[in-house]
């Protein structure tokens, strides 16, 4: 079992002393009972001031809730009023509401006198009808029925906001009865003025109110109600330009517990093919419900709550009884409304009792600050130093003779590990640590994927290159290789004088495969790139070969007590060698086996290359040239990469004149593809010289006598 080993920052050091302790301890009791003092009489102060405050502030609401009854009483008031100053015209039991343009005078002028009606009607025992209604533009409609003739008729009649008529329309397609609406009935039964209840409008089929008023004649017998229209969302619209406090909110609830009005919220809901008032509950406001709760239990107006871990204020006063509804206005405002002025204030007097604390102990926190600093900055670099970061210098100066000597010690032992660091892969001690490895000979059975690296020709480069331009240059190569393996997940198991060897999946699991099979391309972009700049400068250029191979192998600790490896051992490690080794048989830079390709083919494209029959394994193995990522491979490698598929497919059937063609085909178009070349002339000579029925198209790979590898 793998004990994790600890970095730096999670080890305890024995014996560890912080500088001044006693004097950091001291500053700190002396700022703990500056600042009890503080909030003592800060806090006393504070809850004498909310005292007071709170009280005046229920005396505000109490005179605000009276204001706004008397605001919303004189708001409604003119729909009343007007109702019954109507019922009072002289003769107007003897009215005839057809064809009466003074009537309809009269009413757009009580619409023009009061923004907030929304209609003005009267309705009679024979089931006639005259309504003048206020559109949303400021336009006004007037609507007729009369059942004096057969079929009755409506018509309305519609005028712009200068009164001018804009258009008239006639019909007798209509089921509208005046003498079965709530406001006439209402008036008929209690024969007095009457309010109604919340219902909805018939023409808007938007929720209001209705005053009407019962007309009767000189016999006492009904003839016509007088009613006039307050929608609620004028009223809404009302109630939201009150303002309580801040934050508060004034509301109308009928004696069925519905919303009446509530700022800025239509107050319909639907329901199945109707509408239904709106309940508090419909409204979603935690602070209402919680308000209205205490109010029915009994709770004495106005009264102070919490709710979610806030204090409010809230009333509910009925309206006066002349109104003749059982309304009631709320009023629920946040106690910080009123009292958050002392709270600034309090808070203002904190901040300058604290200022005064800050200015007594300031110089002693300069004078421990000075003396702390010093030491942080060498913890923190103490664990970059156990991340294995070494980069960078930390000028460190202190007074303390101890300090100033420990900032020494570790300046020069970060030195002699940038040193140390150079024959040693950071990056894969890094994820040893990581992963808990505890430093000890030993291995375990994986998956892996191997790379490895070789420049072409290098023996002969090595003839003709002088050795210290050689060594120069192939430690620039390397650098660049090593780079792109460490920033993309693998470990580097070795140097192989011109290459090198890595491996993904191990110590820390990764989608092995994929890392590696970008590792190779980012290290083919690095050797372009350097060869390219080499050429420039008439120096030799390294042709790079890699070789790409997944499967079961021996990974871990390899050495001795003093000195170890991580790195892989095994047949399976070993094959990565010899693929990168058919580079040159192939022409090609990139060999993977078959079960790399398996695990990359979706995110890569790859080209079968081959199958190689290898001594001492019981199948052929088949491998491929890597050729690109996808979605970043320009299309000519794609149909190069997909046709020569096409042509691998005829030579395998034996369908050599098939083969030929497509290879031919693929000559022409891309005659530097070395693959395509040698295929070519395969599939001519099988076409000229048939092979007999034992043929494979299987290559023998002879290796079986060269020396095993240890990765």
């Amino acid at each position: 079992m793998k004990q994790r080993n600890h970095s730096l920052r999670s080890v305890p050091t024995p014996g560890f002393r912080f500088y001044r302790t006693l004097q950091v301890n001291i500053l700190v009791a002396f700022a703990a009972l500056l600042i009890l003092t503080v909030l003592v009489i800060v806090s006393y102060t504070y809850r004498q001031n909310s005292a007071a405050i709170l009280q005046l502030s229920r005396n505000l609401i109490a005179q605000v809730t009276e204001t706004v009854i008397e605001r919303t009483g004189n708001h409604l008031l003119p729909a009343s009023v007007m109702a019954q100053a109507s019922g009072q015209i002289p003769a107007v039991d003897t009215l005839a509401l057809v064809d009466n343009a003074d009537l309809e005078s009269y009413g757009m002028e009580i619409l023009r006198l009061y923004p907030q009606l929304a209609g003005f009607f009267i309705g009679n025992e024979q089931g006639e009808f005259l309504f003048t209604k206020r559109f949303p533009d400021g336009s006004i409609g007037t609507q007729v029925i009369n059942r004096g003739v057969d079929p009755p008729v409506r018509t309305w009649t519609y005028r712009d906001t200068a009164g001018r008529v804009s258009s008239v329309e006639t019909t007798t397609d209509f089921t509208y009865d005046p003498r079965q609406r709530p406001w006439y009935v209402g008036a008929k039964e209690t024969q007095r003025p009457f309010w109604t209840d919340v219902y909805i409008f018939f023409t808007d089929q938007k929720p209001g109110i209705t005053a009407s008023y019962p007309v009767y004649d000189a016999t006492g017998q009904l003839v016509s109600v007088i009613g006039i229209d307050i929608a609620l969302d004028e009223l809404s619209n009302f109630l939201q330009a009150q303002e309580v406090g801040q934050h508060g909110v004034v509301f109308i609830l009928n004696d069925k517990s519905e919303v009446v009005a509530y700022p800025g919220v239509s107050l319909a809901a639907p329901d199945a093919d109707t509408f239904r008032p709106v309940t508090l509950g419909d409204l979603g406001s935690a602070p209402l419900l919680a308000a209205y709760a205490r109010h029915q239990a009994g709770a004495a107006t106005p009264f102070a709550f919490e709710d979610q871990g806030t204090r409010y204020i809230a009333s509910f006063t009925p309206f006066p009884e002349a109104f003749d509804q059982a309304w009631q206005i709320g009023i629920v405002v946040p106690e910080n409304d009123f009292v958050g002025a002392i709270r600034r204030t309090n808070q203002v007097s904190l901040l300058i009792s604290l200022a005064i604390l800050f200015l007594a102990i300031v110089l002693a926190i300069f004078v421990s600050r000075s003396i702390s600093r010093p030491i942080v900055l060498l913890t923190d670099d103490t664990r970059r130093i156990s991340d294995l970061r070494l980069d960078g210098n930390l000028d460190v100066q202190s007074p303390i003779r101890e300090v100033q000597t420990l900032a020494d010690s570790i300046s020069s032992m970060k030195h002699n590990l940038q040193v140390f660091k150079k024959y040693a892969p950071a990056d894969l001690v890094r994820q040893l640590l990581e992963a808990g490895e505890r430093g000890q000979p030993g291995g375990e059975q994986r998956e892996l994927t191997v790379l490895f690296t070789q420049i072409g020709s290098f023996a002969g480069l090595m003839r003709t290159t002088l050795p210290e331009a050689l060594m120069l240059q192939l430690s620039t190569y390397v650098g660049a290789l090593s780079t792109a393996v460490s920033t993309r997940h693998g470990a580097l198991g070795s140097y192989t004088g011109d290459g090198l060897l890595a491996f993904w999946g191990a110590p820390r699991r990764t989608h092995h495969a994929f890392h590696a099979c970008r590792t190779a391309l980012a290290c083919l972009e690095e050797a372009r790139a350097l060869n390219q700049q080499w050429r420039a400068e008439g120096k030799i250029t390294f042709p790079t070969r890699i070789g790409i191979h997944t499967g079961d192998m021996l990974v871990g600790n390899l050495g001795s007590a003093e000195h170890m490896s991580y790195t892989v051992v095994g047949e399976n490690a070993t094959l990565a060698k010899y693929l990168e080794s058919l580079n040159d048989m192939y022409g090609s830079q990139i060999v993977v086996s078959e079960e790399t390709y398996r695990q990359a083919r979706l995110q890569f494209h790859f080209r079968p290359l081959d199958a190689v029959a290898i001594p001492n394994q019981p199948q052929p193995l088949a491998i491929f040239e890597l050729l690109g990522e996808r979605g970043k491979t320009p299309a000519a490698r794609v149909a190069l990469c997909e046709r020569f598929g096409e042509g691998m497919a005829a030579y395998q059937a034996r369908q050599w004149q098939t083969a030929v063609g497509i290879f031919q085909s693929l000559a022409y178009d891309y005659p530097q593809d070395a693959p395509t070349q040698l295929y070519l002339g395969r599939c001519l000579s099988l076409q000229a010289h048939p092979p007999d029925a034992t043929w494979r198209p299987v290559t023998p790979l002879e290796f079986a006598n060269q020396p095993r590898m240890v990765l």
